[in-house]
């Protein structure tokens, strides 16, 4: 109940039906009646609705998550505009910020007035890569487009909230665009790095509609951390597939897991038999449980139905299965970096299992464009066998 309540206060922000009074307190527009208002405040110690379902049940109402979302709105606005404007980088040049001083500000399309640096070393001035260049004065419709889709409102729905809120005429083809681009920018930073997980893995697939048609989507999660280790998105329900799955989540970890708990699906014991009887050799405790075992799958398949309530949520949005697979991703890193959990005492998997890669789109995409320019200078410098030999 509470994920619905949840929902429905994003597509109130999304609607424009908030207005901020002061700091603490908003007014809600109604859904059913459009000339009604809610009023939510923070009162001490929780935050309050004068609608009938918080007076009633006295927990979170849809108003209320509205006002919170529309607070983390601002959170990123903020965010956004202080990209770039950290500790000292290094050079891009030598690599090192030993000998990087401020050198004033200047105006970056992007994400606006940022921090320059100069280099006494190499006698160069620059700008650190804040990962939003060439937006175009974008970067703050970029972040929150990432946030929205995430947390289960379609294209053409961010769109719309643009255009009713902000006065932006955005396409829902250039949001999938900047999705496409800044998903794969993240996902690739992320999985250069191995997570520490824990003994215990689940994994599970199920069927979701893409234009019609019905595709498996194949999931692993570790029971500790929640950590998502892999996902696929494919027509087959076969040993390949299932092998696949193991294979990708064990290069995401550091260590392999001791037990595995899956379904009754046969393909599982024979990827399991290849994976871990034939090339790693390696003991594992396979079960394969049913629902009414103490060691069920329970945590694996509630994951599941969250994924399958915002593939529903995309409805036409899925047009192949590419745009699947970009949805995955993404919401894989949504949901390890940026969705907090109650079970891991309001942390992220990640943050969870020890791992700082940024618990925000901005963090995110920021520490992955570091981490690309960082490749790139280190790519330039000669290595040993190619510097030339000075003769004795």
């Amino acid at each position: 109940m509470g994920n619905k309540r949840m929902q429905k206060g994003i597509e109130l922000v999304a609607n424009g039906y908030v207005t901020p009074i002061d700091s603490s307190t908003f007014r809600v527009k109604s859904e059913t009646h459009t000339q009604k208002w809610y009023v939510v405040s923070w009162n001490r110690k929780l935050w309050e609705c004068s609608c009938e379902d918080f007076n009633k049940y006295k927990r979170k109402c849809k108003h209320i998550y509205a006002a919170l979302y529309y607070l983390s709105l601002q959170d990123i606005r903020v965010g956004v505009k202080r990209t770039g404007q950290g500790e000292v980088p290094p050079c891009p040049i030598c690599g090192v910020s030993d000998f990087v001083i401020k050198d004033g500000f200047s105006e970056n399309r992007g994400s606006g007035l940022i921090q320059r640096y100069y280099c006494k070393k190499d006698r160069r001035g620059f700008s650190p890569k804040t990962g939003f260049e060439g937006a175009h004065g974008q970067a703050f419709a970029i972040v929150v487009s990432l946030d929205l889709y995430y947390r289960g409102l379609s294209l053409r729905q961010i769109s719309e909230h643009f255009q009713s809120v902000y006065g932006i005429m955005v396409s829902h083809g250039t949001i999938y665009c900047w999705i496409k681009r800044y998903v794969e920018l993240v996902y690739q930073y992320l999985n250069r790095n191995k997570v520490q997980s824990g003994e215990r893995w689940h994994a599970d697939e199920t069927v979701v509609r893409v234009k019609g048609k019905h595709l498996l989507l194949w999931s692993m999660l570790d029971g500790e951390t929640r950590l998502l280790l892999g996902q696929i998105v494919n027509e087959k329900r076969d040993t390949e597939q299932a092998y696949r799955l193991i294979d990708n989540s064990i290069g995401k970890a550091k260590n392999p897991p001791s037990e595995l708990i899956t379904d009754s699906l046969g393909s599982y014991s024979k990827a399991v038999d290849r994976k871990f009887g034939e090339e790693l050799k390696q003991p594992i405790i396979h079960v394969q449980a049913a629902l009414s075992s103490p060691l069920s799958n329970n945590k694996i398949e509630r994951f599941q139905r969250t994924v399958k309530q915002r593939f529903r949520a995309m409805g036409t949005s899925f047009h192949s299965s590419e745009t699947a697979t970009i949805f995955s991703k993404g919401f894989s890193i949504h949901y390890n970096n940026i969705r907090k959990h109650r079970s891991l005492d309001g942390k992220t998997p990640m943050e969870a299992s020890g791992n700082d890669s940024g618990n925000t789109w901005v963090k995110l995409v920021g520490n992955a464009r570091k981490n690309a320019t960082r490749r790139q200078v280190t790519s330039k410098e000669p290595n040993s066998s190619s510097r030339r030999k000075i003769p004795e």
